[in-house]
């Protein structure tokens, strides 16, 4: 987007960037829309290096979204590559912004809300402008602390609200304010329901990977059939195994032998201190040539030396 040279946003634009960022130093309609600190919506043809964009705290809620290209961000400690259709959403006391002070080539969008109350010890409050209700201001803000930054893959659906937002401010038509409120409801709207399905799918998730492991300890000696494992949880041998791999990084066989050697250090650290045999056997190994072979190529030691080490350890303490 072009400006006249009498448009408030001429003076902020500068070669190889383009778009409409309101904020402190230029508030424009934000002077009266004062639940938000600042929106922005820009198009960059050209890498720009900007000190400000470094890890940063903001007075608000900070949300992202990405329409085009790739950026290299940081939440609190946390590395994270933002691509097309990305939503990053952080709170108030989190640290977020390019590690290296540069904003990358691509269209990104952002709005800094600014809660009446929202910290660790309190509640979201959005103040008086808004019709949600306590409840559920109070709802979505314990979706987003416990996030502790997030980031939503694939949310194309957020692209609409930042899209109206920057109509509405750019062209500040009469009753501007109201709509803008209406649409930064909306938003929030979605963004509850997106988290609210995610932590339930996160929780049917953790479920599923608890009762596959209780299934698996409760007869390690059992030769699991990864099958018969399937049909217990009613899937076919492919979904599940996609399952198991992608929530736990390894397919079920492997999963397996990870719960049988967590399970013989476990009685290696007991206070029973069983023979080596017997755990192998307890564990549902073959023999303790099989054990040893196997706790070695997963841990990088014997069972042997693993628990000289512990005994060795123990006697020093």
């Amino acid at each position: 987007m072009e400006y006249s040279k009498d448009h408030p946003l001429a003076e902020k634009t500068k070669s190889g960037e383009s778009g409409t960022w309101w904020h402190e130093g230029n508030k424009g309609p934000l002077v009266r829309i004062p639940f938000i600190n600042q929106f922005g919506s820009m198009k960059f043809s050209k890498v720009r290096m900007d000190e400000n964009m470094r890890p940063h705290l903001n007075d608000g809620i900070e949300i992202h979204f990405i329409e085009s290209g790739k950026y290299d961000w940081v939440i609190e400690d946390r590395s994270i590559e933002l691509l097309p259709d990305d939503l990053s959403v952080t709170a108030p006391w989190l640290w977020n912004g390019s590690p290296a002070g540069k904003m990358d080539m691509g269209q990104i969008n952002w709005i800094i809300i600014n809660p009446e109350d929202f910290s660790p010890s309190k509640p979201l409050n959005l103040g008086k402008w808004t019709k949600l209700s306590p409840g559920f201001q109070q709802e979505l803000g314990k979706l987003i602390a416990d996030e502790d930054g997030l980031v939503l893959k694939k949310a194309k659906t957020f692209k609409k609200y930042f899209t109206e937002l920057k109509k509405e401010l750019d062209e500040q038509e009469e009753g501007f304010e109201i709509i803008v409120a209406n649409i930064l409801e909306n938003l929030l709207i979605d963004l509850y329901r997106h988290l609210s399905n995610r932590k339930q799918k996160i929780g049917e998730e953790d479920h599923f990977i608890d009762t596959l492991t209780q299934m698996i300890l409760g007869d390690l000696t059992k030769k699991w059939i990864v099958e018969d494992i399937a049909v217990s949880f009613g899937m076919g041998k492919t979904k599940f195994t996609d399952e198991v791999k992608r929530l736990t990084g390894y397919p079920p066989n492997s999963f397996i032998i990870n719960l049988k050697v967590d399970k013989a250090k476990e009685l290696i650290l007991g206070e029973n201190e069983m023979e080596l045999t017997d755990i192998a056997f307890t564990c549902g190994f073959s023999s303790l040539q099989h054990f040893t072979s196997t706790f070695s190529q997963r841990t990088g030691i014997t069972p042997g030396k693993y628990q000289s080490q512990i005994r060795k350890k123990g006697k020093e303490a």
